[in-house]
């Protein structure tokens, strides 16, 4: 007899959601943005969604591939941890840690989120022409809209990862740390991109461009980031710069350390440990950019609270920008 049952199949790897539990049990706290309310879960009924995976020509082939590079990751990440280093990590471990981030990338719901919009979008116009409201092709456009998103989005993960990691493997990784008494989230979106060089009217998310990082807490402590080599150059360029000048006497010495120290940090592959400040950079942009879920082995969602107080709409956000291209 076959088993039609619906099938688990998680969009954030089971691994990564347990370093943010606690207690045997491995329950990890969940704070939902759209309903407002937060609850706790075991991590196997969370950042899931039933045959997530499942392609009408391939059935269920890309669980299976996700799991192979899970099973490569999840030892090569709890080594980090346990060593509160990435000074270990070989070319290979790097490259693997590297596949998997761009990999979680594209395997989350807020893509599909956006390749339904954009696809909705279309439909919607060729509605306005030829499609009578509540009609059956209404009906069978909606569905193939959201059909359409779920199989591109698998359809992705297939080779755009490996078209994606060389321009990550170009950034500097760095381990960041969190202060004391402080923790990461995690989302249902976990892997972030930001540009600290940001242009108006065009796209500015690309991984290929400069000024762009990508960051992906693996614990409530540690945070793995891929930080813009190019951008780091010029910080090193200008500290240089400021140094001489100073010894010849064209300017009076400025407050360098934490920025020294972060280079040191870098170059020497140390954890960066990170200031408050840093913290809600880093926690505010996993409940800005989440899909729905934001997950805290503490239950502090402080933080995200006050987020939504500020603005209540970031729960059912358009998510088609001029920033929504992965490359």
């Amino acid at each position: 007899m076959v088993n039609k049952e619906p099938k688990k199949q998680h969009y954030v790897p089971q691994f990564l959601l347990r370093n943010f539990a606690l207690g045997e049990k491995k329950h990890i706290h969940i704070f939902d943005i759209r309903a407002g309310k937060r609850f706790t879960s075991h991590v196997k009924d969370a950042g899931h969604e039933n045959n997530f995976y499942h392609h009408p020509e391939d059935g269920n082939q890309m669980e299976f591939e996700l799991g192979k590079l899970e099973t490569q990751v999840a030892p090569i990440i709890d080594g980090i941890l346990s060593n509160g280093s990435i000074k270990h990590l070989s070319a290979q471990e790097i490259l693997l840690i590297g596949l998997f981030t761009v990999v979680q990338m594209i395997r989350v719901n807020s893509l599909r989120e956006s390749l339904s919009e954009m696809t909705g979008i279309i439909f919607e116009k060729v509605k306005e022409y030829s499609i009578a409201p509540g009609s059956q092709a209404e009906e069978f456009l909606a569905n193939l809209s959201k059909q359409n998103s779920k199989t591109q989005s698998i359809e992705m993960l297939k080779e755009t990862p490996q078209e994606l990691l060389p321009y990550l493997l170009e950034k500097s990784l760095v381990l960041e740390e969190a202060p004391e008494g402080e923790s990461f989230y995690l989302s249902d979106n976990p892997i972030i991109k930001y540009n600290n060089l940001p242009r108006k009217h065009h796209s500015f998310l690309g991984l290929r461009l400069k000024g762009i990082e990508v960051h992906f807490p693996i614990s409530p402590k540690y945070c793995l980031s891929y930080l813009c080599s190019e951008l780091i150059d010029d910080v090193r360029h200008s500290v240089a710069m400021h140094q001489r000048e100073v010894h010849m006497g064209l300017i009076s010495p400025s407050d360098l350390s934490d920025t020294i120290k972060m280079l040191d940090d870098i170059d020497h592959k140390n954890p960066h440990i990170l200031t408050s400040a840093n913290m809600d950079y880093h926690n505010s942009l996993q409940v800005l950019r989440c899909s729905r879920f934001v997950y805290s082995n503490s239950g502090n969602f402080e933080l995200l609270e006050k987020i939504l107080k500020k603005n209540p709409n970031i729960a059912f956000k358009q998510r088609i920008t001029s920033d929504s291209r992965a490359s």
